[in-house]
């Protein structure tokens, strides 16, 4: 699941300091809980990209 940094903080999981506006690919259970804290949110995939995505697998 993708997330954006909302404020920044020392992230123990990773081991690093996260800054606002980062984009991070992390488990459901951990975006929930970022989210919960303050410091994310989640980022909607765009529905062109999903739609491409899906396509891009079934060439014929």
């Amino acid at each position: 699941m993708k997330i954006k940094v909302i404020k920044r903080y020392n992230d123990l999981t990773l081991k690093a300091i996260q800054e606002e506006d980062t984009e991070l690919d992390v488990s459901e259970q951990r975006a929930k809980y970022l989210v919960s804290q303050g410091m994310a949110e989640i980022v909607k995939e765009e529905p062109a990209k999903a739609a491409k995505a899906k396509t891009e697998g079934k060439e014929q």
